[in-house]
């Protein structure tokens, strides 16, 4: 039994020299992993694009709604500027100066809702 005891405790203490090191098990995902990384990083890339996407759509329609109701805003005045001058609180030459202005301006706003427009029937 001592014999037995010294044996076993011999082959413990001398063990750690023939080791060679940890025991590699093979991992059964291992061919899986890549695959499994390449559709996650598809999906991300998705997601990432289509939020991209829906932002500029949100953009380009906040951009519309804006001009728009800037166009409402000079038409209002184009009326002000008008009925100003039916009453005779303007005189000739400032409602024609004024109205230049804004004929200038409404149609720079005409041709940006009209450029977004077809933009926007581009990305549809």
């Amino acid at each position: 039994m001592l014999r037995l005891s010294a044996l076993v405790l011999g082959l413990i203490f001398a063990a750690p020299a023939y080791a060679q090191g940890p025991i590699q098990v093979p991992n059964p995902m291992a061919a899986h992993t890549l695959f499994i990384v390449l559709i996650t990083a598809a999906f991300l890339a998705w997601a990432a694009s289509f939020s991209i996407q829906i932002m500029k759509e949100r953009s380009y329609e906040k951009d519309r709604q804006a001009l728009r109701r800037h166009r409402e805003t000079i038409l209002d005045k184009i009326t002000e500027l008008e009925t100003a001058r039916e009453s005779g609180t303007i005189n000739k030459d400032r409602h024609k100066r004024r109205m230049r202005e804004l004929r200038g301006e409404l149609s720079r706003v005409i041709e940006k809702l009209q450029s977004s427009s077809s933009r926007e029937k581009k990305h549809a």
